[in-house]
């Protein structure tokens, strides 16, 4: 197993652009796109990849646990050797590759790729990654808080973490980092290092749907992410006006939703944000259609023989389903007010990009930064390793100064320079006699 970023930069330039979820594939936009920077040897994925005859369970578990398990191994041994911080690293590794075996359970909600119930083997999987995700945190230098969410008798489990410093003397501003579709937050934590990296405090909830909650996927279930915010605003260690929230696809999608129903989020960071109101050209939607056929046809991640019968969306369909969470058609665009963080990739087939664009053209004439991506697709991960500490700074910004920041390096920490003292020179009595003369004409007149 190769070292942390060994030769990421090289395999990152050379890896084909794909706007498509083929899991036989790695390539920039496709389908590994979530996993790339929890991943340290790409390499390793890549050759992983090449051992990969189908998705469904019986062929597409075993390969991705093989490597889980080794990493795991090599955690426990290292943490023999006390060495923890490397036994953390590993067990990162671990889950990571767990996450990649129970992909993409559990989902709650229905999926034309998966079963609503996991099997067996996929089960284990999926307790794998939260064991080895508990592992690793137990060897982190700062506590994770195991996090009850509840609204209206249904429930989700988040992660809370507090910088240090934090307290009811010290409150600090806090991000609630919101999942997607099929990453859940054991996948997310590198978002919440993010966030602690700026001295802010991060919540990580499993969005609706997904992972440990009981929320459905459903417009409706903004009311988790609202009671998550509850949670944040009633710690003394927060400060409850301070509140931003972040997303990555699906994630970016709720991160609008919420913001446009709360008005505690004072900025946001969305990352391929769907659900704006973007509703494309009769081409454009025929498009997404073919895309969603061919992502059902291809990747179904279940037991081998389980596989539902294809069926293909009308646009009928598709038009009911996008009013649903479009904001532009429910009249949520008006809320969104705050400073935000829009970034993606230009080449995106799941979220068009024009979901963005039309953030941008609606709202206040400032308070909006945008950063598209034209040589990366879906969540513009090729490029997180730039725009990620670029949006954490911004957000501390907003969050700490209440402003809408210049994109000033963060590390520019040098002193003020003091002030040059100018010595006042004496009035020269013949001016000062000519302004008396002037008030004295004016006077009279």
């Amino acid at each position: 197993m190769a070292e942390a970023g060994s030769n990421r930069a090289e395999i990152l330039a050379r890896l084909p652009v794909r706007a498509d979820e083929d899991p036989f594939v790695v390539g920039i936009g496709g389908f590994y796109r979530r996993w790339f920077n929890l991943i340290d040897d790409l390499q390793l994925l890549i050759d992983t990849v090449a051992k990969i005859k189908s998705t469904e369970d019986e062929d597409w578990v075993p390969v991705w646990s093989e490597v889980a398990a080794r990493y795991e191994k090599q955690g426990d041994a290292l943490l023999a050797r006390r060495d923890r911080e490397g036994a953390r690293k590993a067990y990162i590794q671990a889950k990571t590759y767990y996450s990649l075996a129970r992909f993409p359970s559990p989902y709650w909600s229905g999926s034309t790729i998966c079963p609503p119930t996991m099997s067996p083997i996929k089960a284990q999987s999926y307790e794998n990654y939260l064991r080895c995700f508990q592992k690793a945190t137990a060897l982190y230098p700062i506590r994770t808080e195991v996090i009850k969410v509840r609204r209206d008798g249904m429930e989700a489990t988040g992660y809370l973490r507090l910088p240090k410093g934090a307290s009811k003397a010290n409150p600090v501003p806090a991000v609630l980092v919101m999942c997607g579709a099929d990453m859940y937050k054991e996948d997310r934590e590198k978002y919440a290092d993010g966030a602690m990296n700026e001295g802010m405090a991060a919540l990580v909830v499993d969005a609706p749907g997904t992972g440990q909650t009981t929320f459905p996927h459903a417009p409706e279930s903004v009311v988790a992410w609202q009671a998550a915010l509850d949670v944040l605003a009633a710690r003394p260690e927060i400060d409850g006006n301070r509140i931003g929230a972040f997303g990555v696809s699906r994630g970016g999608l709720w991160v609008m939703r919420l913001a446009a129903h709360d008005k505690r989020i004072k900025g946001l960071i969305s990352c391929a944000p769907g659900g704006v109101g973007f509703w494309g050209t009769p081409e454009d939607r025929a498009e997404w259609r073919k895309v969603a056929l061919e992502r059902a046809r291809t990747n179904w991640f279940g037991p081998r023989g389980s596989r539902p019968p294809l069926k293909e969306m009308t646009e009928d369909e598709q038009r009911r389903e996008f009013l649903r969470w479009s904001l532009k058609d429910n009249d949520l665009l008006k809320n969104l007010t705050m400073p935000m963080f829009l970034v993606n990739g230009k080449i995106d087939h799941l979220t068009p990009i024009g979901n963005l664009y039309l953030l941008l053209e609606s709202g206040p004439p400032d308070g909006r930064v945008a950063r598209v991506y034209a040589d990366d697709g879906h969540i513009a991960a090729k490029n997180e390793r730039e725009w990620g500490p670029a949006a954490w700074r911004w957000l501390r910004g907003v969050l700490t100064q209440g402003m809408k920041p210049a994109a000033k390096p963060a590390a520019s920490k040098a002193k003020p320079k003091k002030k040059a003292v100018v010595k006042k020179k004496a009035p020269v009595k013949k001016k000062a006699g000519k302004k008396k003369a002037i008030k004295k004409a004016a006077t009279k007149k």
